[in-house]
């Protein structure tokens, strides 16, 4: 299996809604964070020009997935009280159907670019991990 990586970084806001194992800094306020998201992508056979995929056309793909959906958003999980006034005051809000917790977002990141990658013969979306600050990094893999 060959397996190439690459990331995108994105700044975005989000809270942690109505669970009272997150931190109270977390669920109380809309905070912001730094976000890197590092892709692996797999095949098992290399394509015709040596490679898993050009890295222009991964990059493209997350870019256009991942970096303009999410790049200064705000995300919050659908049933928070605080979607409405914020979608009708702000202009780039993502509702989610879970909390935004790196776990979440590295689990739909995952699927939104395998998704993507339909029409890619052989390649597989390998792990999503994000990372929301400069220690705490949440990895997604694909089930075996």
């Amino acid at each position: 299996m060959h397996i190439v990586e690459t990331q995108v970084s994105f700044e975005a806001a989000h809270r942690l809604y109505d669970v009272d194992t997150y931190s109270s800094e977390c669920r109380e306020n809309i905070h912001g964070h730094s976000y890197k998201v590092r892709v692996k992508v797999s095949c098992d056979a290399l394509n015709s020009a040596g490679m898993v995929i050009d890295f222009k056309l991964l990059k493209t793909i997350i870019a256009s997935n991942i970096e303009s959906k999410y790049d200064h958003s705000c995300i919050l999980k659908s049933n928070d009280p605080l979607c409405k006034p914020i979608t009708d005051n702000c202009k780039k809000v993502v509702i989610v159907n879970k909390n935004p917790t790196a776990e979440y977002m590295a689990e739909l990141f995952f699927n939104q670019i395998q998704y993507a990658l339909r029409d890619c013969k052989g390649i597989q979306v390998y792990s999503v991990s994000v990372q929301e600050t400069e220690n705490n990094i949440a990895t997604y893999l694909r089930g075996e």
